[in-house]
This record gives structure tokens, sequence and C-alpha cells, in this order.
């Protein structure tokens, strides 16, 4: 069986840590990933060595999916400098229908889950509003 791709997931605060553990409850247990959480009083240079530290236990042969947790934040703005290695991929913006649409799919090539993750960004968000709630009362009382 082919190796999922290599995870790298990070953010401000826990949300990294928090997102991976929320999608193990629905998807089961994760392999080939690491976690980085980026807080204020971190200072550059260290981040960036742990960030190597930490892709370095990772199996990479798939490729390295980059997930980071705000677009020209400090973890997407570090994690950059991997896009320079051929086989990664970063996306920012990460949520968990996007994450669970990535763990369920590590096995496919970056490119393929590059169009999944598009695709998941697309359904993944959702507003509502009472009008909408009384449009579907109002629906259901025609039947």
């Amino acid at each position: 069986m082919k190796s999922p791709i290599a995870l790298l997931i990070m953010s401000h605060g826990n949300f990294a840590k928090a997102a991976i553990e929320s999608a193990e409850l629905i998807v089961g247990k994760q392999s080939n990933y690491v976690t980085m959480s980026i807080v204020v009083t971190d200072e550059l240079d260290s981040l960036k060595q742990e960030m190597h530290e930490k892709v370095k236990q990772l199996d990479r042969k798939q490729g390295l999916l980059i997930l980071t947790d705000i677009v020209g934040g400090t973890p997407t703005n570090l994690a950059s400098e991997f896009l320079l290695q051929e086989g990664a991929l970063l996306v920012s913006g990460i949520n968990l229908p996007v994450l669970l649409e990535i763990l369920m799919n590590r096995t496919n090539s970056l490119d393929k889950l590059e169009s999944l993750i598009e695709e998941a960004y697309e359904q993944g968000l959702s507003i509502r509003t009472k009008r909408d709630l009384e449009r579907e009362v109002d629906d259901d009382d025609l039947l």
C-alpha cells in the first residue's frame, strides 16, 4: 500500500493540533504528519529550526503537503521555503471540512489532492440566516 502524503500542519496557537485531533475523531488515527504551533514570543530562527526538524521526521516520498491557518501569516511565510523543493504544496486557510477531505485522500498524488482541496473549499462554506430557516419551515408546510 502506498504511504500517505506527508503533512505539516502549522498555525497560530494550538489550532493545528486541535484540528488534527478533531479530524481523527471522525476519520481515525493518522500517520506521517506533524503539527507546529506558533506563539507571539517565538523567535523566527528557532521556529525555522523546529520546522525543519519536524519535517525531517516525515516520509516525503509521496510529497509534502503543508497546511497553514492564515494566508500571509507567520506559519505560511515560514513554510513557504519548502516550495523551493520538488513535490511540495502549501494550502492556507485550512478548516475542518478541507482537512477531512485531505485525510481521506492522502494516497492520491499531490496534483489530484490539490483539485480535491479546491472543491472542498468551495463546498465547505455555508452561510445561513433566520430567513433561510423560515423558508425551510414554509416549504415544509407546503408538503
